[in-house]
């Protein structure tokens, strides 16, 4: 995000992680509420319509991002996060946010909540062409997993034991956040 291009600070390091769950948790639960509310149209049997509105995901999205503010507040009071200083490979004094295990649960956590989300991908792949935004919405899932899958296990490269180059760091999270939000858009508003 942008905060990382600014020098690193506690307060900085702060706005970053707040910011990008909060937004991961907007954008990717809902489209994961919308893809769930398809699957489970799709798949009812019986005779009887099941009808899931707006409101309801809006008040099932509220609860996904309570979750993600809670852990934010838990982190931030717990430990908040810590700026470590040290030279870059042309011997320049570099700092750099310190990823601690709060960090790697938050990836785990993000990861699982994504995995779920090609779960529902799987289920709603057949789903009939009323619902072909469906195929668009898997496919930003798919995006996501994957490039967050591989920027996490870049970044234990990348950070130990210092990092080897904080401009490289930067270049991978700007690359990572390019990808994953303008692919999306792409998907879902180049579809309509």
């Amino acid at each position: 995000s942008i905060v990382g291009y600014f020098e690193a600070s506690t307060v900085t390091c702060c706005m970053r992680i707040w910011f990008r769950e909060i937004g991961f948790s907007i954008s990717y639960g809902a489209l994961l509420l919308k893809t769930w509310r398809i699957s489970v149209v799709f798949r009812v049997r019986s005779a009887q319509r099941i009808k899931i509105s707006d409101g309801d995901l809006i008040k099932r999205l509220v609860v996904i991002v309570l979750v993600f503010a809670a852990y934010l507040t838990a982190r931030t009071v717990a430990s908040m996060p810590k700026v470590v200083g040290g030279k870059d490979v042309s011997d320049l004094k570099a700092y750099i946010c310190n990823a601690d295990w709060w960090d790697h649960s938050a990836a785990i956590a993000e990861l699982l909540f994504l995995l779920w989300g090609v779960r529902l991908c799987i289920v709603v792949r057949k789903a009939p062409s009323e619902f072909n935004e469906s195929r668009f919405i898997s496919w930003a899932i798919y995006n996501e997993f994957l490039l967050s899958l591989f920027l996490n296990v870049s970044m234990i490269f990348l950070r130990d034991p210092f990092p080897t180059n904080p401009d490289l760091i930067y270049l991978v999270l700007f690359i990572h956040t390019q990808l994953t939000t303008t692919v999306t858009l792409a998907f879902l508003f180049g579809s309509k």
